[in-house]
């Protein structure tokens, strides 16, 4: 429900957006994704490290506004995911977790058609999102991790025609990001649980992808593509040892499309 009602409030900030300045079209996807995490922190001084991963499916959720000059297009997007966390803590003590993930993103892009159904785009936009886990590295009282990003991103890329056999599309972006990381813990003396927060005001990362679309009629197909993204966060707002979280995250995705 929660999806739903995210994906729904995208989509009306993005009618809002586009207006009556043109007819548009719209696209409607939905698919699974399995999907590769790994936070991975290390202090200033080298001298501790901790590190997590995991391996999970989840499921995503999209609508794209197309102009009908195809000039350009409007998409917002949703996306959920849980499964196991295998971490250690700064000790190298192992510990097994569950976790969740989501992202949300609102993108603008303008399109440059080419011949033989070959061509080009650029985008920005914006995006968040979060982790969280039900056992945070680092202690052992039985803590919560929480760990939201948001900011802006923008890129570009190409789909190249294959003849009647589908679309390849490569892209290429960067992002300029902020992150919050929080770990709520039991204090044994009080026996109350505390939150402590670190924030990165600036992350600079990028992204990749490679995607394979189908269509079986003009107004509905398939797709399956690959992204991977990589963030380095450094933690030092009002901090006396500045540390630093590398953040990767790949997702392979299989949609069924429908345009109206």
């Amino acid at each position: 429900m929660k999806t739903t009602i995210k994906l729904v409030s995208l989509l009306g900030l993005a009618v809002l957006f586009s207006g009556n300045a043109m007819a548009v079209n719209l696209k409607l996807r939905g698919g699974v994704t399995n999907n590769s995490y790994t936070l991975d922190t290390t202090s200033s001084t080298g001298t501790t490290s901790n590190y997590g991963t995991a391996s999970y499916s989840g499921n995503t959720l999209g609508a794209t506004l197309l102009f009908s000059d195809s000039s350009g297009y409007l998409d917002v997007a949703t996306s959920n995911g849980d499964g196991n966390w295998s971490g250690k803590y700064t000790s190298g003590t192992p510990f097994t977790s569950t976790m969740k993930h989501n992202d949300n993103s609102i993108i603008l892009g303008a399109i440059f058609p080419g011949s033989g159904g070959n061509s080009g785009n650029l985008y920005a936009g914006w995006k968040n999102g979060e982790t969280s886990l039900d056992r945070a590295p680092g202690a052992n009282t039985n803590p919560s991790l929480k760990f939201k990003t948001s900011g802006f991103v923008f890129g570009g890329g190409g789909g190249i025609g294959l003849g009647g056999a589908g679309t390849l599309g490569l892209s290429l972006g960067m992002g300029i990001m902020s992150g919050e990381y929080d770990t709520t813990a039991l204090n044994t003396t009080t026996n109350t649980y505390n939150t402590t927060t670190n924030k990165a005001d600036l992350a600079l990362g990028f992204s990749y992808g490679i995607s394979y679309s189908y269509p079986f009629t003009k107004n509905f197909g398939v797709s399956v593509d690959y992204k991977g993204n990589l963030y380095n966060y450094t933690f030092n707002s009002g901090l006396s040892t500045e540390w630093s979280l590398t953040e990767t995250f790949n997702t392979t995705s299989a949609l069924l499309y429908v345009i109206f």
